[in-house]
């Protein structure tokens, strides 16, 4: 499958379970861990919900397994990467765990939230501050989203045409 087909696909699945969900644009990016690949397609959603975060990981899982995801290896090529990136304010583990753990990147928890790394991606910060106030602050860090988006402009990262 071609990824303009796999984010429609998911958008799609995402939409026949949450019908208020709201995207952002689709941008490009280069690889990371591992470069020698494609670029991603990259977007961001959020959603009012009362499912729990474990609930909506199910929901997410659930759409990667239609979409056939299964990378060769750790960060290689896949059909498609869903994480939950925020609960609102949650934050899992308590906020003394999430910040030793995410110190010390040795995490043994199923979930953590805020994403551990979302701060230091601008293809997760660009989409995401389509969708929320950029002046807001994250959870744990309690810096601006905006300031983290211009902590790394230097990456790579476009809008993509749009998909439907």
């Amino acid at each position: 499958m071609q990824p303009e087909r796999n984010i429609a696909a998911c958008k799609n699945l995402l939409l026949e379970h949450w019908p208020e969900i709201r995207f952002s644009s689709v941008y490009n990016s280069d690889p990371r861990e591992y470069e020698k690949q494609n670029q991603f397609l990259n977007a961001v959603a959020t959603v009012n919900t009362k499912e729990s975060p474990e609930e909506v990981v199910q929901v997410l899982r659930g759409a990667e397994t239609a979409l056939k995801k299964d990378p060769p290896f750790k960060y290689g090529p896949r059909t498609i990467d869903l994480d939950l990136l925020l609960f609102g304010n949650t934050v899992l583990p308590s906020r003394g765990e999430w910040m030793q753990s995410n110190k010390l990147q040795a995490t043994y928890y199923k979930l953590m939230i805020p994403h551990p790394r979302m701060h230091e991606r601008r293809f997760v910060l660009e989409p995401l501050c389509e969708l929320i106030d950029p002046e807001s602050t994250h959870p744990t860090l309690e810096i601006a989203w905006k300031d983290l988006l211009d902590a790394v402009k230097d990456q790579i990262c476009t809008h993509a045409q749009e998909t439907h």
